[in-house]
């Protein structure tokens, strides 16, 4: 049962901080005479109980002196601000936790996948009328005509205590097609299965992602990565042809299925090695979506330890592996439980494993200076791993007669 979205609710529902830097936005708006509401995501979570992290906030008055006041409210030392006018939006960072604000506004898509023309509006309505599913188009009052009052035009709360995924429109993923991986996560997150006409529109829908910009595709992976439930969320992506609508040769594989499996939020690199690595195409995805280059250097060494995994544990296969990233080795052990801890411990003692001796000793010894010591040390790390050389304090002695013998023989480690 959903509870009906209240002020007391809500200060109850936010970490400390986050509810001082409200309370600095509720008398900042009494202050420049602003009317102000909490929108979106908040209102949704705290009408099922949940704990709100993020604050957006619309705005209909002026924002810079409500910024302004905001700020003397919060204790300006402790406030970061950024406010892009042109925008109508401001920012506020405080202890950690941030306020996004932005004047009450209408959106024109003129091109599908482009960033909107913004137009500033009176109305919270109008307002929330260009949000994307109607449990996201909820207001509830800070200050001001509507303090305390829950602004529900589209039936958002009912929607969320049907379990119901309703777009507000008919080209909401035409003009922006980001919302179908919003609307993922929205529906894993909550339970929500979209009603007839919103799963047309969805099957409709994913074609118009080829509009989108790979940097805007890559936030929404990582919003997703960030937030819970990532397994059902992939799933729904997969399901609704928004993988393959992003890159044609983007699937679910079931061992990705299964390594998310009752997987908490994670950083999006995790994720993408989770779901790329064993991909062919992994590279043209992440191309897709302009992923960072650490996030693409993760997925290789992921894909690099899921083929050695069942190959030998020979030095020869582990020497490329060495200096895998830790987020890589996770995500590869997720992905393949099975093999992957013995390759791993070897690939652990194969990077401890050092040469008995130095290249210093080595020269002294009469190793030529050059490539030939490089290829010494090599063999000398090799023949430690094995243990043939021994152990203990053998080591050294036995490494020191080997590369002599050699010398003597003219014969080298390749």
């Amino acid at each position: 049962m959903n509870k009906r979205p209240t002020l007391t609710g809500l200060r109850t529902a936010l970490d400390p901080p986050l509810a001082r830097l409200m309370r600095a936005a509720e008398a900042a708006a009494i202050e420049s005479g602003c009317d102000l509401w909490v929108v979106g995501g908040a209102v949704r979570d705290l009408a099922v109980g949940a704990r709100v992290h993020d604050l957006d906030l619309a705005v209909r008055g002026p924002l810079p002196a409500l910024v302004d006041a905001l700020a003397r409210h919060a204790a300006a030392d402790a406030v970061e601000v950024e406010y892009a006018q042109r925008f109508g939006t401001a920012t506020v960072h405080r202890e950690g936790y941030r306020a996004d604000l932005a004047h009450l506004r209408t959106e024109n898509y003129v091109v599908p996948g482009a960033l909107p023309d913004v137009r500033l509006t009176d109305g919270i309505e109008a307002d929330l009328r260009r949000r994307d599913f109607t449990v996201n188009a909820v207001a509830l009052g800070l200050a001001g005509v509507d303090r305390s009052r829950v602004v529900d035009p589209f039936g958002g709360l009912d929607d969320l205590q049907h379990r119901v995924l309703r777009v507000l429109h008919e080209r909401s993923f035409v003009d922006d097609a980001t919302r179908l991986w919003r609307g993922a996560r929205t529906a894993s997150l909550f339970g929500l299965a979209p009603d007839p006409t919103t799963r047309r529109l969805i099957e409709e829908g994913a074609r118009w992602l080829e509009s989108i910009s790979g940097e805007r595709l890559w936030a929404e992976l990582a919003n997703t990565a960030r937030r819970g439930r990532p397994a059902r969320t992939v799933a729904l992506l997969d399901e609704w042809g928004v993988l393959r609508g992003t890159h044609s040769g983007w699937t679910l594989p079931p061992e990705s299925a299964r390594a998310l499996r009752g997987r908490r939020p994670m950083p999006a690199g995790r994720l993408a090695a989770v779901l790329l690595a064993p991909l062919p195409q992994r590279a043209a995805i992440l191309q897709r979506l302009s992923a960072p280059r650490e996030v693409r250097l993760t997925v290789e060494d992921t894909a690099r330890l899921l083929e050695a995994g069942r190959g030998p544990l020979s030095p020869g296969a582990l020497a490329p592996l060495e200096g895998a990233r830790a987020e890589a080795r996770l995500a590869a052990r997720w992905l393949d439980p099975e093999c992957q801890p013995p390759l791993q411990g070897a690939l652990s003692r194969w990077e401890r494993t050092r040469p008995a001796l130095d290249a210093d000793t080595l020269i002294a010894l009469g190793v030529p200076r050059g490539p030939e010591v490089g290829r010494t040390l090599g063999g000398l790390r090799r023949a430690r791993y094995l243990g043939t050389l021994g152990d203990g304090a053998a080591v050294r002695r036995n490494a020191r007669a080997e590369v002599l013998r050699r010398l003597e023989r003219g014969e080298g480690w390749d």
